[in-house]
C-alpha cells in the first residue's frame, strides 16, 4: 500500500510541476511577443519618422512593402495610406542617385 501511495503523491507533484513549466512557458512567450511587436513599432516608427523628411527613405520603405506584403487586404490598406507603390515608381528606387 505504501508503494502505491507513494507512486501517487509522485504522479500528482509531477503534474503540479507540469503545470507550473507550462505557465512559465506561456509567460516566456507572451514576453517574447510583446517585444517583438514593441520592435516593430519602434523600427516602423524610426522609417516613418525619417520618411517625412527623406523622400528618398520613403521609396525604400515602399519598395520593401511592395516585395513583402502578400495579403490583398494589407495591400489596400497601405494603398489607402499612400504606402503602395505601383510597378513603375519600383524600378526608381533602384537606381543610384544622380542618375
Amino acid at each position: 500500500m505504501a508503494t502505491k501511495e507513494r507512486l501517487e503523491t509522485l504522479k500528482q507533484r509531477k503534474a503540479k510541476i507540469e503545470e507550473q513549466l507550462a505557465a512559465l512557458e506561456a509567460r516566456a512567450k507572451a514576453k517574447e511577443k510583446k517585444e517583438d511587436l514593441r520592435l516593430k513599432l519602434l523600427i516602423g516608427a524610426g522609417m516613418l519618422a525619417n520618411s517625412k523628411i527623406d523622400p528618398s527613405t520613403a521609396l525604400f520603405v515602399k519598395d520593401i512593402l511592395k516585395n513583402s506584403i502578400t495579403s490583398a487586404n494589407d495591400r489596400e490598406f497601405l494603398q489607402r495610406k499612400g504606402w503602395w507603390i505601383e510597378d513603375k515608381e519600383a524600378g526608381e528606387t533602384k537606381k543610384s542617385p544622380g542618375q
